[in-house]
This record gives structure tokens, sequence and C-alpha cells, in this order.
């Protein structure tokens, strides 16, 4: 793992960012870096990103970096997009005194969430998707990674701008192994978002107003089940804090701001 910190000498709050995939570095995130003026923000890239894979990269092992770089850093809030909310919604969930809390943005954990985000990924799909879906299953590689989120761009970004916000993953350094490694457990932590409901710690849902994978009505199914405050990202796909940076600012600040968070 590799950490980039943006330090505040005024806050003691700690925003960690996890990124999504499996298998994306924290370069989506780079937009919303002006919260350094209100936090202390620190980027996670998570093993074979941006540094080489030592061990397999399993979801308990890319959990397990995350828990290592946190367990000595106080007043931290997780903020992790689609699997790095998954993951955020996890740790979160145990007893971990130093967590004040949790922000996903975009993240299926539900059965329900899954079931609408493979209804929506079934439709209509053209022959260059399904063969690299296959091509993705049967011998993935990092530039097929690539490639099929291109195919797919509609699917993840606001199809009116997706030609150009695609550029994010097809520009990073993805690790196609962590994709293959964690991806199916990912899908098995409804329970850590049942969890939360009963703790007592800040909880922001967000999701984008034309996101295919995270729908604004199963975004709320899954608010609901971790009793989670909601706020939808108007004009925004799957990656709604790259593609709309200050609203999604805007309500982080707005929502730390109301429930006592900045400090």
């Amino acid at each position: 793992m590799k950490a980039q910190v943006m330090r505040n000498e005024s806050s003691k709050i700690n925003l960690v960012f996890l990124s999504g995939g499996p298998g994306l570095s924290s370069l989506s995130f780079m937009p919303i870096k002006e919260l350094e003026s209100s936090f202390n923000l620190h980027f996670l890239d998570p093993m074979g990103t941006n540094t080489e894979l030592r061990v397999e990269p399993t979801y308990q092992n890319l959990l397990n970096e995350i828990e290592n770089y946190i367990q000595d850093i106080p007043n931290v809030i997780l903020c992790g997009h689609s699997f790095g909310g998954i993951q955020a919604i996890e740790v979160a969930s145990k007893d971990n005194s130093n967590i004040l809390g949790v922000i996903a943005i975009g993240s299926p954990v539900s059965q329900n969430a899954f079931k609408v985000l493979n209804k929506n990924f079934d439709v209509e799909l053209t022959q260059e998707q399904m063969e690299l879906s296959k091509k993705l299953h049967d011998a993935p590689t990092d530039a097929t990674y690539k490639d099929w989120f291109f195919a797919y761009r509609d699917f993840y970004f606001n199809p009116a701008t997706s030609s150009e916000t695609i550029s994010v993953i097809t520009d990073d350094n993805v690790c196609v192994k962590s994709y293959s490694s964690a991806i199916m457990e990912s899908s098995t932590k409804e329970d850590c978002l049942k969890a939360l409901k009963s703790k007592n710690i800040l909880k922001l849902f967000i999701t984008g107003e034309v996101d295919k994978i995270l729908p604004p009505n199963s975004a709320k199914y899954e608010a609901d089940l971790g009793g989670f405050n909601l706020e939808v990202i108007e004009n925004a796909g799957h990656f709604a804090h790259y593609e709309c940076p200050k609203e999604t600012m805007n309500v982080i600040k707005d929502y730390l701001s109301k429930m006592g968070g900045i400090k």
C-alpha cells in the first residue's frame, strides 16, 4: 500500500479514502483534494496499483492493509467508493474506537443492490462488451481490465461525458489481480451493513443521480438498511466524486458540519 497524506494542522479529523474496483488506485479522488481546507486527508493506493504485490490481493489481505494503516490514527472517517465503500462498511462495523464514521459512495452491499446491478448490466449488451467480459473472466490482464471499463463506460459514468471521464480509469495503474481475487467476497457483506444501524457513528451514503451500479432507489435501500443519511448528486454517475467534485465536497462538509464532525 502507498498513502498520500495531506495535513491540516487545525483539524483533528482524518478522512481516509478507499478506492473502488477492486484494483483501482486513489486517482479518482484527486478532484476532491480541496477537502484539505477542513480535514486531514489520506488517499490510499491498495497493493498492486502503485506498489508491488507482495502477497495475493485477496479481499482479506486488502482489508488487512487498511486496518493496519488506520490502527494508530485517531478520529478516522472512512470514505470509500464502490468496493472501497464495502471495505469501509466492514471495518466500521467492528469495534474500532478510533472510527468516527463512514462515508460510502456508490457502494452496493446488500443482495438487493447486487440484483439491481446485475439487471442493469444485462440490458442490451454489445458484442464487444460480452467478449471483453468473457476475456476478463478467462484471461485477465491489466490491459483487458481497462478495455472492459472502457467498453462499459456508460454504465460507470454519465453517458453525456463518459468518453472523457473514463480516462480516470484508462490512465490509472490498475491491478486486475485484485479484481479477480477479491470481487466475489465483496458481495457477501450485507450483515456488516446491517450491523452499522445500531452503531452511534457518522454514516453518510452518496450516490449519483444516473448511477447504473447503485441507482438512487437502490442506494436508499442500502442507506435505510445501515442507518445512513442519503445524498444524491445530480448529473453524476457511479464516480460521483470524480464527475461532480464540488457537489460531493459540499455534501461531505455540510453533513459533517451538521453532525458535529468538523473539529
